[in-house]
């Protein structure tokens, strides 16, 4: 994978909020959250970006959102415990989540991305990706983690109106994260209100 840890931003945007300043430590530290922020605002690093892959982008929204949300303390069996990712139908993304996390560390948790291949395995995800190519269906996946802190992201908008909490989807030319807050907010996970300000937020379908 391309060095993403390159991708800067102007205007300032690049630099760590305070509040946020020892959550994450390692090489992609001083531009995530300017990636996320900027890459949505200005051409530049919204060009700059655009020469990393799908996969690579949607990898460090993964890693982005373990700064901009807050799971319960109940979902950590200690201080020190992994941030745990699973990863289901995308074996590209996989890697390139791999390498990102590989390089990255979540105040005093190791992001480690773990095997997710039945549902007990799924309820020990904090964050799960299912893309459309996953073999498990949408509706399995989602009824095993329920009542579970496990953030669900898909990669479209259907998706975060139909039980899920975030669809990654492309608007505009741009990633943009598409939140069902009240999914999300229903197991006890806070979104910052600096990530939901740049996102599109949507509501449950009915029944859901």
């Amino acid at each position: 994978m391309t060095s993403i840890s390159r991708i800067h931003c102007r205007h300032g945007a690049g630099r760590l909020p305070h509040a946020w300043s020892g959550r994450v430590c390692g090489s992609f530290a001083p531009f995530l959250i300017g990636l996320l922020l900027c890459c949505f605002i200005y051409p530049l690093c919204d060009a700059r970006a655009q020469s990393y892959s799908e996969a690579d982008l949607r990898a460090v929204f993964l890693l982005n959102f373990s700064i901009f949300i807050d799971w319960p303390a109940e979902a950590f069996e200690a201080p020190s415990s992994p941030f745990r990712y699973c990863v289901l139908g995308s074996q590209v993304l996989t890697g390139s989540l791999r390498s990102v996390l590989a390089e990255e560390t979540l105040g005093q948790r190791q992001l480690r991305l773990i095997a997710a291949e039945d549902p007990s395995s799924w309820r020990r995800c904090h964050i799960i990706y299912l893309d459309d190519s996953a073999s498990q269906g949408r509706s399995q996946v989602l009824n095993a983690v329920k009542g579970m802190p496990v953030l669900t992201v898909g990669d479209s908008e259907a998706f975060a109106r139909s039980g899920g909490m975030i669809g990654l989807v492309r608007k505009g030319g741009k990633l943009r994260a598409v939140i069902n807050r009240e999914m999300a907010e229903r197991e006890g996970i806070r979104i910052s209100s600096k990530l939901l300000r740049l996102s599109i937020l949507v509501s449950s379908e009915a029944g859901q």
